[in-house]
């Protein structure tokens, strides 16, 4: 079974500070340096300390920076050991630097900490050695290692008020139950070092019991090339949509995607990412929805971020459309607008298994282009703009490693300045997801 040793101390690699030193400080960092390696091999662990500590004021050498690591380790001193191999995550030590940090979390009792970090260690180290002991931690935690290929399988039944999202004027609103699946598989048919081709398909489908006009189906594919580096992972690829609603081809899709994101873009948590993707789209509808024939962009920005029992989340999207709109000659109504939203979200484990959440989601929607619309008063001509909140309730049971049971209540209102458009909506869904 693996051990929870770090890695053999090494001397080779010195780095020098960019500011010259004279030889001779040069010359007394080295032999400090060399005597606390040889203080350490010998155990004698304080003395390391004194001479590692006094090379470190005056070399600049990831040798050093690990080894020090490597020695506040053995002392018990894991604040100091992390501080070590955090500098050297933007290094080509990176893989190296995690797997320690992923053992610096097992002796801290941080077991989900330490997963990520041994996952992270599989699908990035370009060394046999180093990818099988991060392999073997991961078995000996009962965490499975990463699999090549992933799926997911959901089905959710729910019940929602006006499906149709009518104003709050109207004399009557549709309201029913409904089922919903989400089916889902990715993976990396090639993954090689730090580049792979990732590749995505998924299913997803609404039936309503008895306003079947409102059925909604969706198919995605996707396929991306995915850069794994120091510090980020870029992905750059292409996917493909086709959306049907009621029993009518709704809209196609083709679409550019890129993305960027960072596990290193906070302190003070157990594990944060940030991460901002640009969507492209050119968009083909269906004979029936005409108007929204042309292209959407989306910006999309996150961060998430979890420390002991708390789960964060930050979001922050723009989405700009540009599509034919409607014009019936007496009457016009834009379908493109730009769109700003912000979501905040935050979860709690009450258990290991049980996670309870709450989150809140504010829309703006600009249309750049006036409606025209006729009223008994005549021709009325007004810019429209739409403010959304939707507010969410959450719970998440997990029952065993890959089927979990989520309930979720949401309340979303719109209010515009053209009444029509307002709305209220609310949902419950509860169902049960299969993850392989």
């Amino acid at each position: 079974m693996p051990s929870r040793r770090l890695l053999p101390i090494f001397v080779a690699l010195f780095m020098v500070a960019s500011a010259p030193l004279q030889a001779d400080s040069l010359a007394n960092a080295r032999a400090q340096f060399k005597a606390g390696i040889a203080a350490f091999q010998k155990n004698e662990l304080e003395q390391a300390r004194k001479h590692l500590e006094a090379a470190a004021t005056q070399l600049d050498s990831r040798a050093l920076t690990y080894n020090l690591g490597v020695l506040y380790y053995r002392l018990g001193e894991y604040d100091s050991a992390e501080r070590m191999f955090s500098k050297l995550l933007s290094t080509k030590q990176r893989a190296l630097a995690l797997y320690n940090l992923g053992l610096i979390a097992l002796a801290t009792n941080q077991e989900s900490r330490a997963r990520e970090a041994f996952v992270a260690v599989a699908n990035e180290s370009t060394e046999d050695n180093l990818t099988k002991l991060a392999l073997g931690q991961l078995e000996k935690i009962g965490a499975a290692p990463p699999a090549r290929w992933q799926a997911l399988m959901s089905l959710y039944a729910g019940f929602q008020e006006n499906i149709a999202l009518f104003p709050d004027s109207a004399p009557s609103a549709l309201d029913g139950g409904f089922l919903e699946s989400v089916n889902a598989i990715s993976g990396y048919p090639i993954r090689k070092g730090n580049n792979a081709l990732q590749a995505k398909l998924l299913l997803y489908g609404r039936e309503y019991l008895e306003e079947t006009d409102f059925n909604s189906h969706l198919a995605r594919a996707e396929t991306a090339w995915k850069h794994s580096g120091n510090l980020y992972t870029f992905k750059l690829g292409l996917g493909a949509d086709q959306l049907w609603q009621g029993n009518s081809s709704r809209e196609r899709r083709a679409r550019l995607i890129s993305a960027l994101s960072t596990g290193q873009c906070a302190v003070g948590s157990e594990s944060a990412s940030c991460s901002i993707t640009l969507h492209a789209e050119q968009v083909f509808a269906g004979n029936r929805f005409k108007a929204y024939d042309g292209q959407h962009y989306r910006i999309d920005s996150r961060y998430k971020a979890r420390h002991e029992r708390w789960r964060g989340e930050f979001r922050y999207r723009v989405d700009y459309d540009d599509r034919e709109n409607l014009d019936t000659g007496a009457e016009y109504f834009s379908v493109s607008p730009l769109g700003q939203t912000l979501t905040v979200g935050l979860g709690y484990s009450v258990t290991p298994k049980l996670e309870l959440g709450t989150s809140a989601s504010y829309r703006f929607n600009y249309y750049r282009t006036p409606h025209r619309l006729e009223v008994p008063e005549g021709l009325f001509i007004v810019r429209r703009e739409d403010n959304r909140l939707t507010l969410g309730l959450e719970g998440e049971y997990q029952a065993t490693n890959t089927v979990s049971v989520r309930l979720k209540l949401e309340q979303a209102q719109n209010n515009s300045n053209i009444a029509r458009y307002d709305y209220d909506r609310r949902t419950a869904t509860l169902g049960v997801s299969v993850r392989l």
